[in-house]
This record gives C-alpha cells, sequence and structure tokens, in this order.
C-alpha cells in the first residue's frame, strides 16, 4: 500500500519537474515566435523583391519608401533584372519546415506536462482520502500551473498560408509539381497519379490547395505546404482536444 510518505516524494519530485521544465518551455515557444518572425521577412521580402524587379533602383527607393528601409534589407529587396516569381513560396516551405521542427520541441514538453497532470489528479485523490487539505490545495495550485503551461502557445503575427495566397502566381502544371515532394509510395501510387493526371495546365491558389490540402500529393514525411495550409485548422483542433482532456479530467476529480 502506498503512504503518504510515498505521495509526498512524488509531489516533490513532481513540482521540481515543473519547475524544470516551465523555462525550458517558454524559450522553446520564444525560439519559436523568433523563427517565425524572421521567416515572415523573408517571404515578405521576397514578395517586395519580386514587385520591384525591372524598377530603376532610384524609383524603387521611392516607392517603398524610408520605412520599409528600417525593416527589410534593402539589398535583399531593391530591384533585380530577373527573379523568381517562385521564391516567396520555396522560403516559405523552407520556413514551415524548420517551424514544423521546433513545434515538436513544444510538443515533447506539453507531452510531459500532460503526464504530469494525470500523475497530480491520482496525486490529488489520495490527498482527499486523507483528508490532506493542504496537499490538496498544493496539488491545485500546482495543477493550475500546469494547465496554463499547457496552453501556452506561440503568437503568430500573421499565417504563412495568407502570406503564399498573396504572393500566389499563377504557374504552369510542371512548376507546381516541381515545388512539391510527391508522395511515391506504393500503396497511393495508383491514388497519386490519377491526381497528378487530374491536374489543370494552369495552377492558381485554389487548384493549388485543392491538390495540396485535400487531396494530399505532398509525401506525409515532408508534406510542408499541407502543413502550411492547415495550421489554423489543426492548432484549433489541439487546442479543443486539450480543452476536452481537462474536461474529462475535472468530471474525474
Amino acid at each position: 500500500m502506498t503512504t503518504i510518505t510515498t505521495w509526498n516524494k512524488r509531489l516533490k519530485k513532481v513540482y521540481a519537474e515543473v519547475k524544470e521544465i516551465e523555462p525550458l518551455l517558454t524559450a522553446a515557444i520564444k525560439q519559436y515566435e523568433s523563427m517565425y518572425s524572421h521567416g515572415v521577412k523573408k517571404i515578405m521580402q521576397a514578395n517586395l523583391k519580386e514587385i520591384m524587379v525591372g524598377v530603376p533602383k532610384e524609383e524603387a527607393v521611392e516607392l517603398l519608401g524610408p520605412k520599409l528601409l528600417d525593416v527589410f534589407e534593402w539589398n535583399g529587396v531593391l530591384p533585380v533584372e530577373k527573379y523568381s516569381k517562385f521564391n516567396a513560396l520555396i522560403w516559405s516551405k523552407r520556413i514551415q519546415r524548420e517551424l514544423d521542427q521546433q513545434d515538436e520541441v513544444i510538443r515533447y514538453y506539453r507531452n510531459r506536462l500532460w503526464r504530469i497532470h494525470s500523475l497530480l489528479e491520482k496525486l490529488g485523490e489520495a490527498y482527499k482520502k486523507n483528508y490532506e487539505k493542504k496537499k490538496v490545495r498544493k496539488v491545485f495550485e500546482l495543477m493550475h500551473q500546469v494547465t496554463y503551461l499547457i496552453f501556452m502557445r506561440p503568437y503568430r503575427t500573421t499565417d504563412i498560408a495568407y502570406l503564399i495566397e498573396m504572393c500566389f502566381f499563377t504557374m504552369s502544371k510542371n512548376d507546381f509539381l516541381s515545388l512539391l515532394t510527391i508522395d511515391h509510395s506504393k500503396e497511393r501510387a495508383e491514388e497519386v497519379k490519377s491526381y497528378i493526371d487530374s491536374i489543370p495546365t494552369k495552377v492558381d491558389f485554389n487548384t493549388f490547395c485543392h491538390f495540396v490540402h485535400d487531396w494530399v500529393l505532398e509525401d506525409e514525411n515532408s508534406a510542408v505546404f499541407f502543413s502550411i495550409l492547415s495550421h489554423i485548422n489543426v492548432e484549433a483542433a489541439v487546442q479543443r482536444y486539450d480543452k476536452y482532456k481537462l474536461e474529462q479530467a475535472k468530471q474525474k476529480s
């Protein structure tokens, strides 16, 4: 039979773990926000550069104005004779891949917090049965802190999908396919081939979304554009699931 002394040791250990996780999670979220901010800047810079193609330098400076000088590196914006109109999409893909990796770090700490939350539920029940009111209060306070940490999310100034839509240029079917890492798995070979065959010769933004998000042409291990287009829905689903788990925990207590 587990004794109160054992529960106290577990509570002390959990308290130390939360104290360890909090700054690490906070740092991971801040790093995500920094990466996101840098990425958005790069995408917008690529958009501006495309707009400024062929514009004389003096005219470009006048058009962009001094305020943008404080935001962007002008050497990265001022006009060139030729510039790929797909660079913003390529930047988006690269940045989202980095963000996905950072999100894995955040999820790691969040999962640890969920395990702690479950343990705290058990500790709370044990203390209640033994009429340890002070310990019950301490567990409740710690659960409140853990819940707060679970729901911490990186702040996103705008959505990358929106930036893609803003900078999207109608492209050829071949250009579209060259941007994707196509799923070549045997299981989906026939399905993917039929999707590719049905892609029109010209791909606008809606068509892009349809084949990337709805029909999922990308390989599951490199579905970066799918991740970009899904972010709002996925994040909302994650938060709903977290809330559901907390509601279930409350009903048990």
